[in-house]
């Protein structure tokens, strides 16, 4: 895969995460991305990390300093590593008033496979300026639109309206946590 470097915009629809909460962990110094004439370029190293941090804030909710801790320990973890992708990373963290470590565990490839094929669609994601448009890009937006419509193929408004409703109520679900048993490794 060829070198990314992605605007705060781009990156953050490319990660699929607000781009409030993507600046908010920029801000905050748990992503470090690249900084060039005041603007933030996030490579492949820093979208991982963040993708990492917003499932960890979701999964956990944990404060940005712990958060820095955990994308810390990340990205060590993937300046040492090899190009080998593991299948999961699991998340150990220790204190003094614990006796066992709390065990924290993301399904990697599933969210590098994901973050992989959205940067496909990169293109998309352009990052426009703010204030007045473009001259002609009333033209550039319905090119993209009838683009996008040859993809989509033939569907009916109500599938589309179906399948944002969907996808609005699954948002508003709250996530479902299990606890599963293992036997101790030896």
């Amino acid at each position: 895969m060829e070198p990314v470097e992605l605007k705060l915009k781009q990156a953050s629809a490319v990660l699929g995460m607000p781009t409030k909460e993507l600046q908010n962990l920029v801000q905050f110094g748990v992503v470090k991305p690249r900084r060039q004439r005041g603007l933030y370029l996030f490579d492949m190293a820093c979208l991982y990390q963040a993708q990492v941090a917003g499932h960890l804030k979701l999964a956990l909710g944990t404060p940005a300093n712990k958060l820095t801790e955990f994308v810390e320990a990340f990205s060590e973890f993937l300046r040492r590593g090899k190009n080998e992708v593991p299948d999961v990373l699991v998340f150990r963290s220790s204190s003094k008033y614990w006796t066992r470590p709390v065990e924290v565990r993301l399904p990697f490839r599933q969210l590098r496979e994901t973050l992989e094929a959205r940067l496909q669609r990169v293109d998309v994601y352009r990052d426009l300026p703010r204030g007045r448009k473009r001259p002609n890009w009333k033209a550039e937006f319905l090119a993209t639109l009838k683009e996008a419509s040859q993809d989509i193929g033939d569907v009916s408004p109500q599938d589309v309206q179906r399948t944002i409703r969907e996808y609005r109520t699954s948002k508003k679900e709250k996530p479902e946590i299990t606890v599963v048993a293992e036997a101790a490794q030896v």
